[in-house]
């Protein structure tokens, strides 16, 4: 136990040094002479935009709206990315089904889908939804086919000669053992979420944070912009995280230690 709280001390340590030498170089540039607080705002500009846009209300509404944008897609992007992943990892025939499809489909960017998304189904919210579901889905489901394609042969016979059927063996020996895959899956879909969300945000949103990162750039508010890049950062870190710990709970089992 000792060794385990020194080591998250010197993660803890490194990890705020890091930051603090990113912040304590952004305060030295934006100090020179021939900075132009136009393009390079100061820390003290970006902090009275995040103060005026809270008193104003607008950061808490754009922050809910982009939040719930997010979490929606999430699930459902990966909810049928688990469930389809599960089975096209495990089954032949869902595999010879599915797997031309998903590698086909793949390597296109989610934000190419927005344009005929448009065509289809409008600029309602169901649009912006729709994209980071994609987004999600495609990144999630190859991690979840590898984790299921990945579990030790010797799992699978062991729990063979117990007289473990097909599905018995899949359910209580192949998803368990795949859940490091799953995990990585879900981390790098949210990440996928954030990435997609100021695009998807662009199809006529009139609130979320994509839509106050498009308002700084049109009235030149480069100190909105940057405000918005860092809550987006943080809320991406946060999230992140939380993931991060539900796995380490759920996982104590595992020798791998990130």
């Amino acid at each position: 136990m000792e060794p385990f709280k020194s080591n998250l001390t010197g993660r803890l340590v490194l990890g705020a040094l890091s930051v603090a030498t990113v912040f304590a170089a952004y305060i030295w540039v934006t100090n020179l002479p021939d900075n132009n607080p136009s393009l390079l705002p100061p820390i003290s500009d970006i902090v009275k935009s995040f103060y005026t846009n809270i008193v104003s209300g607008s950061l808490f509404t754009a922050l809910w709206a982009s939040l719930f944008r997010i979490i929606l897609g999430f699930i459902i992007g990966t909810s049928m990315a688990l469930v389809l992943g599960c089975l096209i990892g495990w089954y032949k025939v869902m595999e010879y089904l599915f797997d031309p499809l998903i590698e086909a489909v793949r390597p296109i960017p989610p934000l190419a889908y927005i344009p005929i998304i448009i065509i289809w189904f409008g600029i309602e919210e169901f649009s912006r939804v729709l994209i980071i579901t994609i987004a999600c889905f495609l990144v999630c489901i190859v991690n979840v086919i590898a984790g299921m394609k990945n579990v030790p042969q010797v799992y699978v016979d062991a729990a063979a000669t117990m007289g473990a059927t097909r599905f018995q063996i899949f359910r209580t020996v192949a998803i368990p053992a795949a859940t490091p895959f799953i995990f990585t899956g879900l981390r790098i879909a949210l990440a996928a979420a954030w990435t997609t969300l100021v695009a998807s945000e662009l199809i006529a949103a009139q609130n979320g944070l994509g839509y106050l990162l498009q308002e700084g750039r049109r009235y030149f508010l480069t100190d909105q912009v940057m405000m918005i890049i860092v809550i987006i950062g943080f809320c991406a870190f946060i999230m992140d995280r939380a993931f991060r710990t539900v796995q380490a709970r759920l996982m104590q089992w595992s020798e791998a230690r990130e």
